[in-house]
């Protein structure tokens, strides 16, 4: 299994999760108003950087993650497309997982 650690900024929580959706994933844990810095930029909810992050854990059967990681790739680069190459703040960590109890 993998578990993948999705953080976006909040306006992009409509369509992540249309993509979760579409690949059936059911079950996975939602945390919001999250704060920090990154490569695509600043997220401390201030006048000068505002707006909040969000992070959604989900732990997948390999195949279902690999497929997942597809297609928030796609979505990732059809966004850079439009916005001229501009950083998207969406970033997706695979992490080996293991149900233990």
């Amino acid at each position: 299994m993998k578990m993948l650690m999705i953080i976006f900024k909040e306006s992009l929580e409509e369509d992540i999760r249309e993509l979760l959706n579409q690949h059936r994933v059911k079950a996975f844990t939602e945390m919001h108003d999250l704060t920090g810095v990154g490569e695509a930029g600043s997220t401390l909810h201030s006048l000068s950087w505002p707006g909040f992050n969000n992070m959604i854990l989900a732990a997948l059967p390999e195949s279902e993650a690999d497929t997942l990681i597809a297609a928030l790739q796609g979505f990732r680069d059809r966004l850079m497309q439009k916005q001229s190459g501009a950083k998207i703040p969406l970033r997706v960590f695979s992490l080996p997982c293991e149900m233990v109890v």
